[in-house]
């Protein structure tokens, strides 16, 4: 339908000015829920709820369509209303929830008293993969010193747990392009844990580069020692990023269709066996426990041949790094029973 248009004299001449019926005829648009702010959404509900401005309700309505308006859209604002409330006490809860969790599981930076509470489960991985998220800056422990001190904060938290395989998501692969700092940070924060005479020997491997990196630094003493083929750090990590998922699989298969093309490979030798294999030389090892460090299950484009198998926790409305959910997370990996399709 074309916009209606009066025209006003101006000093300049006439000028064509819209009507306010355009705006009459639109549709009102209720706010999302987790878009705004809450004050914000209840304040819009409210402004929607007593300025009718739909096409259905005009001034020479019916009372019956105005009460209809009125009653369909109070039960609107009363459904978003508890929808609020419902969630709101959730949080609460959660947040309570966490808060105790804190108080009771405190390592205290004791190697010994986490190693207390594994030794009360009954199995625990040994592969575990964490997945973190690059806060903003301005936000507390954000930025990428501290992406890299919690990465280095779990590190410590595995070894002590007695597991030798690590794997660190992050999307955007910030890790990848400060490895310097993250091993330095590592380095100190096993110090800090075992004392600068025990440190734990390690190594960081970033799959995509095809590089493996020993130490705190190239200049460390032991770096004969660790380029030993026979030699096996303490803890192995990998870094990962959202090049190591999908991407990957695709560059696979374009890898194995050109050498059944040229006569390289049968595809009788494209097997899961197969493919297996080479995404774990690609990517690395399947974990057995996957834990998100964020308050929703959102696995960012994590490589999707890795997960088939393995469990995955996070905690509801928990957007920090913290031993509690960690421990949890070990806990509830060794109550549960993985049937492997039998």
């Amino acid at each position: 339908m074309p916009i209606e248009q009066d025209y006003s004299k101006t000093e300049n001449g006439t000028q064509p000015v819209e009507s306010d019926n355009q705006d009459s005829n639109k549709t009102p648009t209720l706010p999302s829920f987790t878009a705004n702010k809450s004050s914000q959404t209840v304040n819009t509900l409210w402004r929607t709820l007593i300025t009718p401005n739909s096409p259905n309700v005009t001034p020479n309505s019916s009372y019956y369509e105005l009460i209809s308006f009125y009653v369909y859209h109070g039960l609107l604002v009363l459904l978003y209303f508890n929808i609020f409330i419902f969630g709101l006490i959730t949080f609460s809860i959660n947040r309570t929830k966490l808060w105790f969790f804190e108080l009771a599981y405190n390592p205290s930076k004791s190697p010994s008293v986490i190693s207390a509470d594994i030794s009360k489960l009954n199995k625990i991985p040994k592969r575990i993969s964490v997945i973190l998220n690059l806060k903003p800056e301005e936000t507390e422990n954000g930025g990428i010193s501290g992406l890299i001190s919690d990465s280095s904060e779990v590190c410590a938290w595995v070894v002590a747990s007695g597991i030798k395989y690590l794997s660190i998501y992050e999307y955007g692969g910030e890790l990848k392009n400060n490895i310097p700092e993250l091993r330095r940070s590592v380095y100190k924060k096993l110090a800090v844990y075992y004392g600068t005479d025990n440190v734990p020997t390690f190594s960081i491997k970033v799959p995509h580069a095809n590089a493996i990196y020993y130490g705190a630094s190239d200049q460390d003493i032991d770096q004969q020692r660790y380029k030993n083929t026979s030699y096996k750090p303490i803890l192995q990590i990998v870094l990962l990023s959202n090049v190591d998922g999908r991407a990957t699989i695709v560059d696979l298969t374009k890898v194995m269709a050109d050498l059944t093309t040229t006569n390289e490979i049968s595809p009788k030798d494209i097997t899961v066996k197969f493919i297996d294999d080479e995404l774990k030389q690609l990517v690395g090892e399947e974990p057995d426990l996957l834990i998100l460090f964020q308050p929703y299950l959102n696995l960012q484009s994590y490589p999707p041949w890795h997960i088939r198998l393995c469990e995955i926790y996070w905690e509801p409305d928990n957007d920090a790094v913290t031993y509690p959910v960690y421990l949890r997370a070990l806990q509830k990996f060794s109550t549960c029973k993985v049937n492997v399709g039998k």
